[in-house]
């Protein structure tokens, strides 16, 4: 009897192929993985089947799975992977970690690594946490924390201090002791909660519950947060909850290189940051170029095949919309300074009049701004017009947040164009948004629909080239498509438009 299980996974990396094979390699089996497709055989009677699939129980999840599919075969193929130079995994898996929980054992995880980790207890003095000193140091480490103090963690990724969580969320992200706690303080969805205890245990961004925002008279509504992600926190975690501590409080102190952060969007994984988990020749490629964005941008064209029209939005970067590889059809000539912009909006008759009337009801500003040509800079505009924070760019992360948190189904449409000569014409965009607030329209309601109808923006120019077959999917891309409210809207409003295992940002 053989039994075929089809993975769709749509990471460049074989971590988990290689626990797949890891569990097979007693069995009669067969192993392919090729693009996004993980092909697994198994061949064997009814109990030797049964054992197999209780195995696959354990392996822990993975963020890149989408989702499988299992069948019986008629025939085994014979398709082998060669693990020989693969990468090693360094992380807590399901194999240590129940070991730990159940037996107090310490064992290495699949990929033969027992804990990355040095820790210090100083700061300055490192030691490598081993099999040999491993309950020396948990027990040194449980009680500088009870004692209000804090260790220090180092791995390839940077170096980290800890501490017990004292409401005050002055930290990078917490660590829950145990899952259970995790809903006394978080909004968390079971596909959160999967994505949190995944293989690759991400940095995920949660709400905080408003009994508990309400208790600390908390300003913010959300922050991060990271599961275990090797064996001594997690033993950590496991005595401190024993003592009926919840979180831990860490502090990124020295960053090597960028923590995984993950975000679910309607069912949809979106990779935020970090490169950890690309195939570790693209990566280091990647980290090679000086200009390391325009290398991850190369890489995510090189994953498709089809005519792509690359949406590249971002807050640190000029927005590039791209056909073909290398053309830019956005022309984007932001203001430097609110006069200019007045001076533009004056030059017709209309917009003359508009800004006579504008001025009756609101103060016309006199400020300069350094600013990239990106539409991050031009919500932060429209954020200090409508006085959303006197500081420029919290003006516009406010208007954003606005954006992602409003229940309306629909915003008012902002005015989006382009000139005859195809750059893009900013004063109409601003033009639009001042004319609802001289008709009244309040500000939730603009800088919703100023995201909306940039989504809109976007779809007609995308529907253009598809009907020339110019493109025949979007690939959206940037830092700006972390907000909700525009990743939503695009994904929803531009047909064929996709997301990449590449990070948004770098």
């Amino acid at each position: 009897m053989i039994l075929e299980f089809e993975f769709e996974y749509f990471g460049n990396n074989d971590y988990f192929a290689y626990l797949l094979n890891f569990y097979a390699k007693d069995y009669k089996y067969s192993l392919n993985q090729k693009e996004n497709k993980i092909l697994l055989q198994i061949k064997g009677d009814e109990n030797e089947l049964s054992a197999f699939c209780e195995n696959l129980k354990g392996i822990s999840n993975s963020v890149f799975l989408k989702k499988f599919d299992v069948r019986s075969a008629e025939k085994l193929n014979d398709h082998k992977q060669d693990f020989k130079h693969c990468e090693k995994f360094s992380y807590l898996t399901h194999l240590n970690s129940h070991a730990y929980a159940e037996k107090k054992e310490l064992l290495n995880n699949e990929w033969g690594v027992f804990c990355e980790n040095e820790i210090s207890l100083d700061g300055f003095y490192f030691e490598k946490i081993d099999q040999v000193n491993f309950n020396t140091f948990l027990q040194k480490a449980f009680e500088k924390l009870v004692n209000k103090e804090e260790i220090y963690l180092k791995n390839h990724k940077g170096n980290y201090k800890i501490s017990l969580f004292d409401e005050k969320f002055e930290c990078d992200f917490l660590i829950p002791c145990d899952i259970k706690s995790i809903q006394t303080i978080f909004v968390c969805s079971q596909e959160n909660l999967k994505l949190l205890a995944s293989l690759e245990k991400p940095l995920i961004k949660l709400r905080l519950n408003a009994i508990f925002r309400k208790k600390y008279n908390l300003n913010f509504n959300e922050f991060k947060l990271m599961l275990a992600q090797d064996l001594f926190t997690f033993a950590l975690c496991c005595e401190l909850y024993k003592q009926d501590f919840s979180f831990l409080s860490v502090v990124k102190t020295e960053e090597k290189k960028q923590d995984f952060e993950v975000m679910n969007c309607d069912e949809k994984v979106v990779i935020l940051q970090g490169l950890e988990f690309i195939n570790h020749k693209v990566r280091e490629l990647i980290l090679s170029k000086e200009n390391k964005n325009m290398a991850r941008i190369s890489y995510i064209l090189s994953n498709f095949k089809q005519e792509v029209f690359l949406l590249e939005l971002s807050k640190e970067y000029e927005d590039i919309l791209l056909v073909n590889k290398e053309l830019n059809l956005l022309k984007l000539d932001l203001p430097k300074s609110f006069k200019k912009l007045y001076e533009e909006i004056e030059k017709d008759e209309i917009g003359a009049k508009l800004l006579s009337n504008f001025s009756k009801e609101f103060p016309l500003l006199d400020e300069d701004f350094a600013l990239k040509n990106n539409f991050y800079s031009l919500f932060c505009i429209l954020g200090r017009i409508l006085n959303l924070d006197e500081e420029f760019y919290k003006a516009g992360e406010k208007l954003l947040k606005i954006a992602d948190e409003t229940k309306m189904p629909r915003g008012v449409k902002i005015d989006y164009r382009l000139k005859e000569d195809k750059s893009f014409d900013y004063t109409r965009t601003l033009r639009s948004a001042m004319s609802f607030m001289l008709a009244g329209v309040d500000s939730t309601n603009i800088a919703y629909g100023a995201v909306e109808s940039l989504s809109y923006f976007l779809r007609d120019i995308y529907d253009e080239l598809r009907s020339k077959n110019q493109a025949k999917i979007a690939v959206v891309s940037g830092s700006l498509f972390e907000h909700k409210s525009l990743l939503k809207n695009t994904l929803k409003h531009l047909k064929d438009c996709k997301l990449s295992d590449a990070p948004l940002r770098i």
